[in-house]
């Protein structure tokens, strides 16, 4: 099983998602926990030019994290809304 850890800027993103968008976020961290690349269950695309950063999308958010699999951990970087697109770290 994974650990996760929120970036303090993710933290701040998921308290001011609509409470529904945050549900659906929190349960897809979860489902990570268990299974980092649930590819069928969510849209997750690894991230170009990144060894293990991969995003996964909830209706229009991207959750952007790092998967350590040495330690089973995943990191989230950010959450925003894919209109901002700013996957650049």
């Amino acid at each position: 099983m994974f650990e996760i850890f929120l970036s303090n800027a993710a933290k701040k993103a998921l308290k001011n998602l609509d409470k529904r968008i945050a549900e659906k976020a929190i349960k897809a961290l979860l489902t990570l926990k268990t299974s980092p690349l649930p590819i069928k269950e969510y849209d997750i695309k690894k991230l170009a030019g990144e060894e293990d950063t991969y995003r996964l999308r909830i209706s229009r958010y991207r959750i952007v994290y790092d998967i350590d699999w040495n330690n089973k951990a995943i990191t989230v970087i950010k959450i925003d809304k894919r209109d901002e697109k700013t996957y650049h770290l």
